[in-house]
């Protein structure tokens, strides 16, 4: 069964698949622990919480959710979207969660309660899916990347927009933060990754494959 997606915590593996669960291992066994934890579809994203006690999904069967690491047991219910969840982040706190899809939105979420941060936020809007995204090193500012071309900053208590989008020529499948988040990186489908500076306005460098 093809493999979609991993992620690791203090050697501790997990991994999301087409037989429409997510799965955490014991490294040096290779056994599972817990119960798989169930979706309806396909698992395209994973993500550990900070202190690893809690596992984020994302799922072609529209929904994201929380489990608890050490048994597989969800948390709360579903959040949900309007088309597959391809992306997924915790905030570096753990209190709020991140969610990309492909009904062109990003969310952001409570950890606690499950409510969506804001009412909800829509614009947090692209014109294509996300598939990318992370929170900087702070939690107060989201990254997104969409197959709208461009990749967005938000703030991330009111879901409001941060200069303009930064263009690529094709879909921007990966973002990150650099530790201090003072840069940006963002990878894209037109075989290119560029670095932007602290106001992620002016482009450093572009890095480019063949």
């Amino acid at each position: 069964t093809e493999i979609y997606t991993l992620s690791l915590h203090d050697a501790l593996p997990i991994s999301g698949s087409a037989d429409h669960t997510a799965r955490l291992w014991q490294a040096d066994s290779g056994a599972s622990i817990g119960s798989p934890m169930q979706h309806q579809n396909s698992v395209f994203a994973v993500a550990f919480s900070t202190d690893g006690k809690t596992v984020l999904t994302g799922s072609k069967d529209n929904t994201a959710r929380l489990w608890r690491a050490d048994s597989g047991a969800p948390m709360g219910t579903p959040m949900q979207h309007q088309d597959s969840v391809s992306a997924v982040a915790f905030s570096p706190d753990s209190k709020t969660v991140l969610t990309g899809s492909g009904d062109h939105t990003a969310r952001l979420w409570r950890v606690d309660s499950g409510a969506r941060v804001g009412s909800p936020l829509l614009h947090l809007q692209h014109q294509d899916s996300v598939g990318a995204v992370a929170f900087s090193p702070d939690g107060k500012t989201v990254l997104t990347g969409s197959g709208d071309g461009s990749a967005r900053l938000w703030r991330a208590d009111s879901g409001a927009p941060i200069g303009t989008p930064m263009q690529h020529q094709d879909f921007v499948s990966a973002v990150a933060f650099s530790p201090d988040g003072k840069t940006v990186l963002t990878g894209s489908g037109d075989s290119s990754a560029r670095l932007r500076s602290e106001e992620h306005t002016s482009e450093l460098q572009s890095l480019r494959h063949l």
